[in-house]
């Protein structure tokens, strides 16, 4: 009984070293293995857009990189979860940030596409994907501050967004595609920040 005093005792001590930061890291480490993380993020896989290939998916990376090769054209997408925004103290979903490129064989030009996907209400899983702008490079990497890139793509006419919107919707750019990769996301994240929490809690108890 007395043992146990001094280890409670000990146990309380290092616990006010560590201002509660152990004890905490150990509860959310308990609280994601709850909701059956997996250890390792899965392989990338939308079973209504065959033709894109993973290209690049590093397991400690933040984004996805994927690529469609036809025999006229490429189209090569750059896909990131936008930063997490709160409303009170309520974090909001998360949108999809994804990056299209369109170009035809010889890489040039390069038609550039800024989309945003974002969480569909009354489409449980679906995920409505927006353009926010669009640009043309006549070579790849011509990013010139200088350069005139277009009005702003709110203000083109309706019709003209509508057919750009179109052109990305028969090259895949689509509502299934957004959700997968959205989703595919979600679940990296998740893997990363469950790492994480393990690193720190090793990191917190090399200190004892």
């Amino acid at each position: 009984m007395f043992l146990r005093r001094l280890r409670t005792s000990a146990a309380l001590r290092r616990s006010a070293t560590d201002g509660g930061v152990l004890a905490t890291l150990r509860a959310e480490i308990a609280h994601e293995l709850s909701s059956s993380a997996p250890s390792v993020p899965p392989p990338f896989h939308c079973q209504d857009a065959p033709d894109f290939v993973t290209e690049s998916d590093a397991p400690h990376a933040q984004d996805l990189l994927l690529r469609r090769r036809a025999d006229s054209e490429e189209v090569l997408v750059s896909a990131l979860l936008a930063p997490l925004v709160f409303e009170g103290q309520e974090p909001l979903p998360r949108d999809l940030l994804m990056k299209v490129f369109v170009s035809k064989p010889g890489g040039t030009p390069v038609l550039h596409f800024d989309c945003r996907a974002f969480s569909a209400e009354g489409k449980p899983g679906g995920a409505d994907c927006a353009i926010n702008a669009v640009r043309y490079h006549s070579s790849p990497g011509d990013d010139v501050e200088d350069k005139y890139e277009g009005p702003e793509f709110r203000d083109l006419d309706p019709r003209l967004k509508a057919a750009l919107q179109e052109y990305l919707v028969a090259r895949g750019i689509n509502t299934n595609l957004a959700s997968s990769i959205l989703l595919h996301l979600y679940q990296k994240e998740r893997v990363q920040y469950l790492n994480w929490l393990k690193t720190m809690e090793e990191t917190f108890m090399k200190g004892r």
